[in-house]
């Protein structure tokens, strides 16, 4: 087994704030999925693919120009960006179910 290398720890003073952003901006990129659901669960609207798909889309592309800008401005911090991204994208998926498990009918 090799030693501990200090050089790829990682460092929360450095890499919070990359992490912090990446969190808000994946909470962000959710909207568009929580738009497309919510009018379903209230019972206004039918389930539309067409709507599903473009919040799928509108996110994709919100995450990746996320990840495209870190990676020009700031390549350094890029690692902790995306793994706020996902944070943050999971905790939007765990909301979501919580939404749609909560729902009665």
């Amino acid at each position: 087994m090799s030693e501990f290398d200090p050089a790829l720890a990682f460092d929360l003073a450095a890499h919070g704030p990359a992490l912090a952003v990446g969190v808000l901006l994946s909470l962000f990129a959710f909207v568009p999925l929580f738009l497309a659901v919510v009018p379903v669960l209230r019972r206004v609207s039918d389930a539309s693919m067409t709507k599903g798909m473009v919040g799928v889309g509108a996110s994709f592309v919100i995450l990746f120009v996320g990840v495209v800008v870190v990676h020009l401005l700031a390549p350094g911090a890029l690692v902790a960006f995306v793994a706020g991204e996902l944070i943050g994208f999971f905790i939007g998926w765990i909301g979501l179910a919580i939404a749609v498990l909560a729902k009665t009918d």
